[in-house]
């Protein structure tokens, strides 16, 4: 029976999935609807959506890599897939509340830093365990020479996942460098280890 609910279930997911992600891109444009009053302010606020963009545009497109050929069979994956498009479209709103408003100088500062840090991680994990089941060979769900290559990216999205998760622990935000909270510094770190995990899987 779920095999004969697939064709059918898969369009559905993926329609949600990128009215899901239109919609947190639309949130984080409507943020520039508050008009700047100074340069810098303007600079700020396009600095800042242009980096919430990036964070959505990359996991959409590792998202529709993976999840296209991942079977939405059982209750499990689907509440997964769910969960995934929750942290996707409650990211901008965090976001905007991290950096746009201000708030990291703040008293929630630490609080709003920390949540945005889960969200963040809790995509990446998904799409990591998402990316697993691709290369569990005894599913034969991907070409044995795609499974080396899936390896690397459930690798480094998991890598990228935990960084975000950890730095979710308190103590990173009162520790500071370079006048930067360390959290902030980790969550930088998590762009190398997707960068040069790219270049692995490329070769």
């Amino acid at each position: 029976m779920p095999k004969a609910k697939s064709p059918v279930l898969r369009p559905r997911i993926e329609g949600l999935s990128d009215l899901i992600f239109g919609i947190a891109l639309s949130i984080g444009a409507i943020e520039l609807g508050n008009a700047p009053k100074t340069q810098g302010q303007l600079i700020t606020a396009l600095a800042a959506f242009g980096f919430s963009f990036l964070i959505l545009i990359n996991v959409w497109n590792r998202y529709t890599t993976i999840a296209s050929m991942v079977p939405f069979e059982t209750t499990a994956l689907i509440r997964l897939n769910m969960l995934l498009l929750f942290t996707v479209v409650v990211e901008p709103y965090l976001f905007n509340l991290l950096v746009i408003q201000g708030l990291a100088s703040q008293p929630l500062g630490q609080e709003v830093s920390a949540c945005f840090a889960l969200d963040i991680g809790a995509m990446n994990l998904v799409l990591a365990y998402f990316a697993h089941i691709l290369t569990r060979e005894e599913k034969n769900l991907i070409a044995p020479k795609l499974i080396h290559s899936f390896k690397l990216t459930r690798d480094r999205v998991f890598v990228s996942g935990l960084i975000f998760v950890i730095s979710a622990i308190p103590i990173f935000w009162t520790i500071n460098i370079i006048d930067l909270p360390l959290r902030v510094l980790l969550w930088l770190s998590a762009l190398p280890v997707l960068w040069v995990s790219r270049l692995l899987v490329r070769r």
